[in-house]
């Protein structure tokens, strides 16, 4: 009778078991599985691998994009940046030429007996002075061929205005630009007497 109740017992011994050898069950399931069934499961397994290798490649061509991009902003902003710094050069350049052109003032009449004496300036002497001033500094002034463009000289006979040009060559696209990118800049100056 002890042998009938472990027989009908759901928790029975392997050994007092009325199952077949074939559906026993071993720690890691295979047992339960039939051939059809492993074919399925090996099947399942390889579609799994072909979706994990087609998102590393989806991934991959993402990652290449992105690093592409960065590089295109990174190359965008170095020429715009050399642009600007060549620019700011020029006008650093024009402020000096400004006020050394301001300088070359001669003095005019006194107005009245009582007046202070008046600076003038000329149009001519304006232009001189600032090409005087580039040729003296233009080993100081780091830029590529800078000269005194149109619109230098004076409009009121007290203010030196200077205009300046000059070709900027940006970083890592100068083959896109050979001939360099023009810039300008212009500084007006005044000089003033005083006791």
């Amino acid at each position: 009778m002890r042998g009938e109740r472990q027989r009908n017992s759901p928790r029975g011994s392997a050994a007092g078991s009325n199952r077949p050898a074939t559906e026993r069950t071993s720690k890691d399931g295979a047992g339960k599985r039939g051939p059809a069934k492993q074919g399925a499961v090996k099947e399942n397994a390889a579609k799994g691998d072909a979706e994990k290798d087609l998102e590393g490649g989806e991934l991959m061509v993402m990652i290449i994009g992105y690093v592409l991009l960065a590089l295109l902003l990174v190359t965008v902003v170095a020429a715009v940046s050399s642009v600007y710094i060549g620019h700011k050069k020029l006008l650093s350049a024009a402020d000096g030429a400004a006020v050394a052109a301001a300088d070359s003032f001669t003095l005019g009449g006194v107005v009245g007996k009582t007046g202070p004496p008046v600076t003038t300036l000329s149009e001519g002497g304006v232009q001189a002075a600032a090409v005087s001033y580039l040729y003296r500094n233009s080993g100081h002034l780091n830029l590529t061929a800078p000269a005194v463009g149109a619109g230098t000289g004076t409009d009121d006979g007290r203010s030196a205005k200077v205009t300046l040009t000059d070709v900027v060559h940006p970083l890592f696209i100068n083959f896109l630009v050979p001939d360099g990118i023009a810039i300008t800049a212009t500084s007006t100056a005044r000089s003033h007497l005083a006791r």
